[in-house]
């Protein structure tokens, strides 16, 4: 008969189906084990939402975490944002939606569910969760989602009338910190983990096009996404953005995004035929969208996926706003820069117009590209990092 050997379900590494991960690096075994990391809570997190929601709220994790003791974190999510959530430090299992989810997520008691999304879907799996405390956020009652306090009401009056939206001043996570109850801290961005390997490849693809190292690089997320294409510059006035940027400061301009900015990406390389321009854009995997991000130095976006992922690098970043709530973005104590036009009452519109002079085409170019010189740090920080 082979040997047995205690198990401990109360790691948080334990993974049931395979060895742990410090039982492939060093052959640790539970009853001798220098890593192990027990947990008193379990936590379930809901969120479905659009990549860049899932990821600016993983910066509430921390203050969920101060909550509880010694928490194991779960999070449920789709499976377009699985890949980023998994790189998120403080959550301990990805659980993507499945029928397979549901059984688990119903099966299990959770002593805490947070669901902090205001939409049928989320509010439907929160109801199906059972937990053992109060649930926070939302939830579904006979066909009616109910928040769970104050902050949360305020949220969703937010979402039903659009003069409150565009009355709002409070930051997306300060919303989210009010409604977990967490009224005394202040909003921190996610944290991503970027593995070696792919830390590696990507500065080694960056450094193929771009050799010299000491030579800053601005990224520039060239997209906006498909439901609101004004949230970002359109390619002339972007290319002569840049253009201007290199009469300013001679740099390494590095075009990313994904597999939706082909087209966009093409037409700027042909507006600006210069060879400190080039793409970069990483069409099949975000995780290596997040590496490539952090071989530049600043970056220069509209309100999207790009924007998120900057802050969770701790990147220096300057963001244009138009059609969507400037407001709601936290400014991270300076770490973004968020521009707007002053000559229009019609911002925060979450629309499309066909204005010619739109939101995108009021902005000083000259002050646009100041702006993104003065927070662009030194090269040395990059390759420290």
């Amino acid at each position: 008969m082979s040997e047995r050997v205690a198990i401990n379900f109360q790691c948080r590494y334990y993974k049931a189906s395979k060895p742990c991960k410090f039982n492939k690096l060093d052959g640790s075994e539970c009853p001798s084990c220098l890593h192990v990391a027990p947990y008193r809570e379990r936590i379930l997190f809901i969120k479905l939402d659009a990549i860049g929601d899932v990821l600016r709220s993983g910066g509430l994790l921390p203050a969920i975490i101060a909550k509880h003791q010694a928490p194991y974190i779960v999070w449920l999510t789709r499976k377009d944002s699985a890949e980023l959530v998994g790189m998120m430090t403080d959550v301990d299992e990805v659980i993507e939606l499945s029928e397979l989810a549901l059984a688990r997520i119903a099966s299990e008691t959770w002593d805490y569910v947070y669901s902090l999304s205001n939409d049928i879907p989320s509010a439907t799996l929160a109801s199906i969760a059972p937990a053992k405390m109060d649930k926070v956020g939302y939830w579904l009652d006979k066909g009616m989602i109910r928040p769970s306090n104050e902050a949360a009401e305020q949220w969703l009056e937010m979402a039903a009338f659009d003069r409150l939206k565009k009355q709002n001043a409070e930051s997306y996570q300060r919303r989210m910190l009010d409604i977990i109850g967490a009224v005394d801290i202040v909003p921190q961005p996610a944290s991503l983990d970027i593995s070696p390997s792919m830390r590696a490849a990507a500065a080694a693809r960056v450094s193929a096009v771009f050799p010299n190292p000491e030579r800053q690089r601005v990224a520039v997320n060239v997209g906006a996404g498909g439901r609101w294409p004004k949230k970002m510059l359109d390619a002339p006035r972007l290319a002569a953005y840049i253009r201007l940027l290199l009469e300013r400061r001679d740099v390494d301009v590095m075009l990313v995004g994904g597999a939706a900015e082909t087209e966009k990406a093409d037409q700027l390389l042909r507006l600006c035929d210069e060879p400190r321009v080039q793409a970069f854009l990483t069409p099949k995997s975000i995780p290596e969208f997040v590496a490539t991000l952090a071989q530049s130095d600043v970056l220069f976006c509209g309100d999207t996926l790009a924007l998120h992922i900057s802050s969770a690098l701790r990147l220096p970043t300057v963001a244009v706003f138009g059609p969507t709530s400037e407001a709601e973005i936290a400014d991270f104590d300076g770490l973004i820069r968020k521009m707007s036009t002053s000559t229009l009452d019609c911002l925060c519109c979450y629309g499309d117009c066909n204005k010619s002079d739109h939101c995108m085409a009021q902005f000083d170019l000259g002050q646009l590209v100041d702006e993104t010189l003065a927070r662009c740090k030194p090269s040395g920080a990059r390759l420290r990092g």
